[in-house]
C-alpha cells in the first residue's frame, strides 16, 4: 500500500485526469478491446456525465492521481488504478471505500480481463451472469458480478 494515500471525491477539475487514467489502464490491460470513443468524447463522457452523476472517489498520492472508482446506487461503473500504481493496493483501497457505503454491489467486466475478474472474485465478488457482448458498445463478451456485504438481505 502507498504511503499518504488520501481518499477524495471527485470535481470537475479532476475530470481530465480520470478520463487518462481510464483510457491508459483499460489500453494496458485490455489491448484487445476495441476502442469505440475519441479521447475528447471520454473526456466529455467524465465531465458531463461520470463527475456529475455519480458518487466519484480518487485515490490520491503525493505522485498523483493514483486511481478511481464511480458508483451509481449500487452500481459500481468505474474502477480504474492509473498504470504506474498497479499492484500497489489502490485498487483494494477504492474497492472497500465503495464496499463501506453501500450494502450491494453489482459490476460489469469483460470475460477476458482476467486481472479484474481475478481482482473482484478475491474481493468477494460473484458472476451471475454471462453475455454475448452484443448489449455493450465493445461488443466484447461479458461478466456481471455482485457482491452483498453482511447486512443485505435483498
Amino acid at each position: 500500500m502507498i504511503r499518504d494515500l488520501v481518499m477524495r471525491r471527485a470535481t470537475i477539475d479532476d475530470a481530465a485526469a480520470l478520463a487518462e487514467i481510464h483510457m491508459e489502464a483499460r489500453a494496458a490491460a485490455m489491448p484487445w478491446l476495441a476502442v469505440v470513443h475519441t479521447p475528447d468524447e471520454v473526456f466529455q463522457y467524465f465531465r458531463q456525465d461520470v463527475i456529475p452523476g455519480s458518487d466519484v472517489w480518487l485515490a490520491s498520492s503525493p505522485a498523483g492521481i493514483a486511481g478511481f472508482s464511480a458508483r451509481l446506487g449500487s452500481e459500481l461503473g468505474h474502477l480504474y488504478v492509473a498504470v504506474p500504481f498497479w499492484q500497489q493496493g489502490i485498487g483494494t483501497a477504492l474497492i472497500q471505500m465503495a464496499m463501506l457505503t453501500v450494502p450491494r454491489l453489482e459490476l460489469w467486466t469483460f470475460q477476458r480481463n482476467t486481472g479484474a475478474r481475478q481482482f473482484y472474485e478475491g474481493h468477494g465478488f460473484t458472476a451471475v451472469a454471462f453475455t454475448d457482448g452484443s448489449e455493450n458498445e465493445e461488443r466484447e463478451p461479458d461478466v456481471r458480478y455482485r457482491w452483498e456485504g453482511p447486512d443485505d438481505q435483498t
